[in-house]
């Protein structure tokens, strides 16, 4: 199945890594229009953007701190100026930091719900007046399968994607009127920068030996749902959170 996505405008938080760098870019070989946010790593921005060195006149990049809500806003002023509508926005950016419950700080619990959650709804809150500018306008939330099943070591994290999930169905409900569709996007564990950072090689290997499908997510497993999700073709799908796991939830 081709989808094109001919001057279409999307938004794709933390992008310049893992999932949301291969969402981008899949967007951009679709013909889209895509904004790339970053918040510090300046050498992921240079790899990012060598690597989609080809459509770099599709491509408007902004730094913006997620955590910071002036940072939310004045990313949302930028793109109304630029394009003065949105057609997507995938919430992709994440912060996830293996800490046991005892261990965990009111500060850093309060950071990863910030970044995971409330950063998300004053992303979808600002791309509202634009998106009713646009004939089929989507949201994709990327959450993880640890929205629905506990770890250990993992209270934040676990915390935060079970609430982008009632995030997206509340979302769902309620802009429903204007057209807006707005799913949630649950990998497995992926290959990617922060999922290297979060497990022990030793973990990964038997993550992928516990998986029915014996390996591990790629990121185009994620990136080809979502630009699914985006199109005029899921039009009937709205307030779903649908799963990429290889079948990891079945045992």
């Amino acid at each position: 199945m081709t989808i094109n996505f001919k001057n279409k405008i999307f938004l794709v938080t933390g992008s310049t890594s893992g999932i949301g760098r291969q969402i981008a870019k899949q967007l951009l070989e679709s013909q889209a229009r895509v904004i790339i946010t970053y918040g510090h790593n300046e050498k992921m921005v240079e790899e990012t953007m060598k690597e989609l060195s080809d459509y770099k006149e599709n491509i408007l990049l902004i730094k913006a701190d997620l955590s910071n809500e002036s940072d939310v806003n004045l990313m949302f002023d930028e793109i109304n100026k630029k394009y003065d509508k949105l057609d997507g926005l995938v919430n992709c950016a994440a912060y996830d930091k293996v800490l046991a419950i005892e261990d965990l700080t009111v500060e850093e619990y309060r950071y990863e719900l910030n970044v995971n959650v409330v950063a998300r709804w004053q992303c979808i809150k600002n791309a509202i007046p634009l998106m009713k500018k646009s004939k089929y306008p989507r949201v994709v939330n990327i959450a993880s399968r640890l929205g629905t099943r506990p770890l250990e070591d993992s209270l934040a994290y676990c915390t935060s994607e079970a609430a982008t999930i009632m995030l997206t169905q509340c979302c769902a409900l309620e802009l429903a009127k204007y057209n807006i569709r707005v799913n949630t996007v649950s990998p497995s564990l992926t290959l990617t920068p922060l999922a290297m950072q979060s497990y022990t090689e030793d973990e990964i290997k038997a993550t992928a030996e516990k998986n029915p499908s014996k390996r591990l997510g790629k990121t185009e497993d994620t990136a080809n749902l979502v630009l699914f999700l985006l199109s005029d073709q899921a039009d009937y799908i709205n307030g779903e959170n649908i799963n990429v796991n290889g079948g990891i939830l079945l045992k």
